[in-house]
């Protein structure tokens, strides 16, 4: 994550048109000290009978209690009421409500008024559903049915549903194994602009494609509920609910079913560093002067590279948020595992204390549901060095940022940092390119060296090499989404903008591959079918050789030409970098066949050209093959002609004729059809 993903954020913020909560209706009414039935915390708790449910809410400054909180809602409607006045516990203020109807959905949210005569009405910290004005955009489209937004209340609010039906999950997620941990090759993607429909159903859509692909888990940039809707997810105020951007609860658990039905692992980012003014706790104590008053964040972060407002992971009501998120996506959606956000950021209010909280999560939020499942780190700063070894041994992983050496090597320029050695390491989860990082494709086109700028056929030969010189090499690794076809527009263009380079643009929607015509490109079909043959290889055709390390050592140093991976007499790898030369490689003694080629018998000394790649095999394995890796979402683009000078594109549909212009369709007439 960079500090540029701030510009995500709706440019439309609605006036809330609040209605502020009528206090002179409950003046003077004191709150009752009572304590809280036995196991209720913060949150949400539903009764057995599915007719009653406990709301319990955290509010007090650092000093002092909330005077009084009631509950405002569809039960009071939208007024405050001394019936609905929470009881007091110390800094805990809980409801218990009775004679609800199974099944419907209830809106809320806490009125406080706070030590010092404040009031505030705050959704519920562990909320699971939540609705926001912003709701009339995408997540009315994708949810037709979902609630409206009441009149009386004020920013978020927090929807409950006692005797919610349980979703049925599969028995391919019930008994879903998870991959090894230093074995997984990681699809990452961000749902809003992978898919034309840019939701989790056009996700869905393109599952056969990703499965053709080989990877053994795909990884979803932040899902829990930020900011606006279109966001790529780093501005969170809510970990407990799904993001409706993007589908509902419904739709999340049908996706993670579907990937464990066909063999892969469902990871989700998480983003525990920090949270904006939109969550709850932020906005009872908001920033600026009573910030300082706030327990659950830093006034001041105390590591680098802050953004927004930093959780104090020393404060226990913070520290039980963060334990019980994770249990709840590991328990409830069934994912696979987390990668988490600005790691080392997770500290108290003082300095090098993430290692610790991180143990602490990893130990009661993860290990303690779900033992085998994934705890990735983006662990950077300035003691990573130190606390990486620490935390790798302690069983969670690390993000290693190897994308340079392959920038490099993609452009043809063999010096400067193109050594591969940081990505053939157990523990580390290596990748080409990520979402913060420039495409490969696109730097090879501008700064190439030779020819790479001008000869695509050259350029894109390039792609499979990289991909199988960092899958192929130890640990676990990663690949960005449309990295296998070789995607070469800017991280900092945008759909509109597709030659554009403005840092403003970074987290914009990019333009869409399918409609460029990528997919009936040959040179990228042979691109996307080496990459997905080298990738099967390791998660499926022999996923047992690769959990080793390789011997002998690779050949992958700064400035080879001639690179080599070799894992004992199993397989064998070897590539030519260089841009003008040919290089001859001789096969290791015994029996091998090439597997990018038929499994043929091979032997001897071979020639390869620039940008060529050859796997070899110690037995005859098969290699998939593809006819048609366009599938369902893509299967409608016939033929493709874009014009450049008028960023606009002709597609042939069903038989007619369309303008594609930005993100929108329309008939040659300029009849607006999406």
């Amino acid at each position: 994550m960079r500090k540029l993903f701030l510009s995500l954020i709706s440019l439309c913020v609605l006036a809330l048109g609040v209605q502020a909560a009528n206090w002179n209706t409950v003046a003077g009414v004191e709150p009752t000290e009572k304590a809280r039935p036995a196991g209720v915390s913060n949150g949400i708790y539903y009764g057995a009978d599915g007719t009653s449910v406990t709301l319990c809410t955290y509010a007090a400054s650092k000093t002092q209690s909330a005077k009084r909180v009631f509950l405002i809602g569809d039960m009071t409607n939208w007024q405050l009421s001394a019936d609905y006045q929470l009881y007091k516990d110390g800094n805990y203020f809980w409801i218990t409500l009775t004679g609800l109807t199974p099944g419907q959905e209830y809106r809320f949210q806490y009125a406080v008024e706070r030590a010092d005569g404040v009031k505030k009405q705050i959704s519920d910290l562990y909320s699971e559903k939540l609705l926001h004005p912003d709701d009339q955009y995408e997540p009315r489209t994708i949810d037709p049915d979902l609630l409206g937004y009441p009149s009386g209340a004020d920013g978020y609010v927090t929807v409950i549903q006692p005797g919610k039906p349980a979703f049925q999950w599969s028995d391919a997620t019930l008994n879903f194994q998870r991959p090894n941990k230093n074995n997984l090759v990681i699809y990452e993607l961000w749902v809003y602009d992978y898919t034309e429909g840019r939701s989790l159903k056009g996700l869905m859509k393109r599952l056969d494609y990703i499965q053709n692909l080989g990877v053994n888990a795909i990884e979803l940039m932040p899902i829990c509920e930020f900011d606006g809707n279109y966001n790529w997810g780093y501005s969170p105020n809510h970990y407990f609910a799904p993001d409706k951007a993007y589908g509902t609860e419904t739709m999340y658990k049908e996706f993670i079913d579907e990937c464990h039905k066909r063999g892969m692992a469902v990871i989700i980012d998480m983003v525990f560093n920090h949270a904006t003014g939109l969550n709850p706790m932020n906005k009872l104590y908001p920033y600026g002067t009573d910030l300082a008053n706030n327990p659950w964040f830093n006034v001041n972060a105390p590591h680098s590279d802050n953004v927004y407002e930093d959780w104090n992971h020393g404060f226990a009501p913070a520290k039980e948020m963060f334990t019980r998120a994770l249990k709840y996506w590991l328990t409830e959606y069934k994912v696979d595992g987390f990668r988490l956000d600005l790691s080392h950021g997770l500290c108290s209010d003082q300095p090098n204390t993430a290692v610790a909280n991180l143990k602490y999560y990893y130990d009661n939020g993860v290990k303690s549901v779900a033992p085998d499942a994934y705890m990735i780190l983006e662990h950077w700063g300035s003691n990573m060095g130190t606390e990486r070894p620490q935390l790798i041994s302690y069983g969670m992983q690390c993000w290693a940022n190897t994308t340079n050496a392959y920038c490099q090597t993609a452009m043809g320029w063999l010096k400067d940092g193109d050594d591969f050695g940081d990505a053939n390491k157990d523990g580390y989860v290596s990748y080409c390119e990520s979402h913060d990082e420039e495409r490969m494709q696109y730097k090879a086109k501008k700064w190439g060296n030779g020819d790479l700028q001008t000869n695509t056929a050259a350029r894109l030969s390039r792609i499979a090499e990289n991909v199988a010189f960092n899958v192929l090499l130890n640990g676990s690794h990663m690949l960005w989404m449309w990295e296998e076809i070789g995607y070469d527009f800017s991280i900092n263009s945008d759909i509109d903008h597709p030659n554009a380079e403005n840092e403003s643009y970074r987290c914009s929607k990019k333009p869409r591959p399918e409609i460029r015509g990528y997919f009936t490109k040959a040179e990228r079909v042979a691109a996307f079918t080496k990459c997905a043959q080298v990738i099967t290889l390791r998660t499926q055709l022999m996923p047992s050789v690769f959990e080793g390390n390789p011997n002998p050592g690779p050949t992958i140093g700064s400035g080879a030409k001639l690179r080599k991976i070799q894992w004992g007499s199993n397989v064998f790898v070897a590539a030519n970098f260089d841009v003008t030369g040919n290089q001859a490689v001789t096969l290791p003694s015994g029996t091998w066949y090439d597997y990018l080629n038929g499994a043929t018998r091979a032997t001897g000394t071979y020639t390869l050209a620039p940008g060529e790649l050859k796997v070899f095999t110690g037995s005859p394995v098969q290699a998939p093959t593809f006819t048609d890796i366009q599938k369902r979402d893509h299967q409608d683009i016939e033929s493709v002609l874009f014009n450049d000078a008028q960023q606009a594109y002709k597609i042939l549909r069903d038989g007619q004729v369309l303008i594609v212009r930005g993100d929108n369709v329309y008939t040659i007439t300029g009849t607006r059809v999406q």
